[in-house]
């Protein structure tokens, strides 16, 4: 049984460019936009609280936050169930930076869910051999590898459980999915959806949807990294994580 908390909202965004107060609520504009969220407050009794690429125990454990701290919470999603401070819950809480945490550890006011629910990718018509949390979660675990420069394509189908996308660019890979219906050019990216860019080489790019604005994949900083969706020009839009010709 998990511990009542008096309900409290407030509402924050991921990356910071200016803050207005709006009948109370803290509001943070963003270069996608204003993301209504609530602002927890991280309560484990001493120990820092893991952050984890998605929402489960089995996922990538790729940083922490410390006992105390205030965590923006963006969205919401059920997972692996956890025992913390307010009792046990299924209930994953995705934060500022992209990752997730146990709600078990965090105060919000509410023993219920008080965030929006992370907005997942519908499936591809060819299932991949990982699913959408795996195939994040293996990207988190090559956070700061600059070994993908160059091979955006391959990293997203290998992150989806693929030896090779089967395709030479992900300018070839982009045109696919417009050519074929898959490109929607409106919207916020969901979680889990290939999010597909124009260059100047010709050559394209491509990354994967976090949800709630973000992305990670490679060339971010000349690394695998965490970034806005807008955080590079020539962005054409996103698509299921269809790989047609992948094997």
């Amino acid at each position: 049984m998990r511990l009542h908390r008096h309900p409290r909202l407030a509402g924050i965004t991921r990356r910071i460019g200016l803050t207005t107060a709006i009948a109370g609520t803290l509001v943070l504009v963003t270069t996608t936009g204003a993301y209504a969220a609530v602002s927890g407050t991280v309560n484990t009794a001493g120990s820092a609280l893991t952050v984890r690429a998605a929402p489960g125990t089995s996922f990538d454990a790729w940083t922490t936050k410390p006992d105390g701290s205030s965590v923006s919470i963006l969205c919401q999603t059920n997972g692996t169930s956890v025992t913390g401070t307010y009792g046990t819950t299924s209930l994953w809480d995705m934060p500022a930076n992209g990752g997730f945490v146990s709600d078990a550890y965090v105060y919000t006011g509410s023993d219920g869910q008080v965030a929006p629910s992370c907005d997942y990718v519908g499936a591809p018509p060819r299932a991949n051999p990982r699913g959408t949390n795996a195939a994040i979660s293996y990207e988190f675990a090559q956070l700061g590898s600059t070994a993908e420069e160059g091979w955006c394509m391959r990293f997203q189908a290998q992150a989806y459980g693929w030896s090779a996308s089967g395709w030479a660019a992900a300018e070839v890979g982009g045109d696919w999915e417009a050519s074929h219906g898959y490109m929607h050019t409106s919207g916020i990216p969901p979680r889990g959806a290939l999010v597909w860019y124009h260059n100047s080489e010709g050559t394209g790019h491509v990354v994967v949807s976090l949800g709630q604005g973000m992305i990670i994949g490679s060339s971010v900083g000349g690394q695998v990294g965490v970034d806005d969706y807008l955080y590079r020009t020539g962005y054409r839009g996103w698509s299921l994580p269809y790989f047609p010709v992948a094997s």
